[in-house]
């Protein structure tokens, strides 16, 4: 269990993404780093340090859900620039988007548009 994908990528074949105590995504490694599929994956990702690059770090914006109350809707909807009404209504399951490459999110980030499940 691990925050930091960059150590995570060295040492995995496969990688679960949990957020809120959920799977959100669940891919082999390499598909992972070169194509993430939930939003919260790609934050991450986005928070993985360059020594070479002077970029700053994409931060999170937002709190973490109450884990206290049982989920209802996506835990990452309050954290989400994708979430959309659906995201508040429903708790989304993982679907396999491509070959042993799962995501839960209603929002389709490589197509750019709410997926159609």
């Amino acid at each position: 269990i691990s925050h930091d994908l960059g150590v995570v990528a060295g040492l995995a074949d496969r990688v679960l993404v949990m957020y809120g105590g959920t799977v959100v995504e669940n891919a082999p490694v390499d598909a992972l780093y070169e194509h993430p599929l939930h939003p919260y994956t790609i934050g991450l990702l986005g928070a993985i340090p360059d020594i070479e690059s002077e970029t700053r770090l994409v931060s999170i914006d937002g709190s973490p859900p109450d884990l206290m109350q049982p989920l209802t809707f996506c835990p990452f909807a309050s954290r989400c620039t994708y979430a959309f009404d659906r995201c508040w209504q429903e708790l989304p399951t993982p679907i396999e988007h491509s070959h042993k490459h799962f995501v839960a999110c209603f929002y389709d980030v490589a197509n750019d548009q709410p997926r159609e499940i």
